[in-house]
């Protein structure tokens, strides 16, 4: 169970990481390919715990939960094909980017996400 622990520990402190250079950005038209692979990292991590958990029924209360609200992340939010037009056709338009990267944490913010996770990497 400790090596469970671990492995979803450095998990979720990548997701953590990601999130926290994402909420860093500032506008700029670079920031759009940052946070493009921010995001297309977190979405990877996050369908890597979903499967995890799904193969693992004797999960603790806290992962079920985790289970679910990622779960429903992955069926409710991607962001990729936004990203792609903006990098395509308006990525010096600052004012976009800063409406993409705004949406993206909000999403991560919806069910309290985050706060989940960081109390969870804590805890393991």
């Amino acid at each position: 169970m400790r090596e469970t622990n671990e492995y979803f520990k450095g998990i979720l402190n990548q997701i953590l990481d990601s999130y926290a250079i994402i909420e860093n950005l500032h506008n700029s038209p670079n920031d759009l390919d940052v946070l493009q692979i921010e995001v297309a990292k977190i979405m990877g991590l996050f369908k890597i715990i979903f499967r995890k958990l799904s193969k693992n029924n004797d999960s603790l209360q806290d992962f079920s939960k985790l289970h679910k609200i990622v779960g429903e992340y992955l069926e409710n939010y991607d962001f990729s094909r936004e990203i792609n037009l903006l990098l395509k056709t308006f990525s010096e338009d600052q004012s976009r980017v800063k409406n993409i990267r705004l949406s993206v944490s909000k999403s991560l913010n919806d069910n309290e996400l985050i706060e989940k996770i960081y109390s969870l990497s804590k805890k393991l």
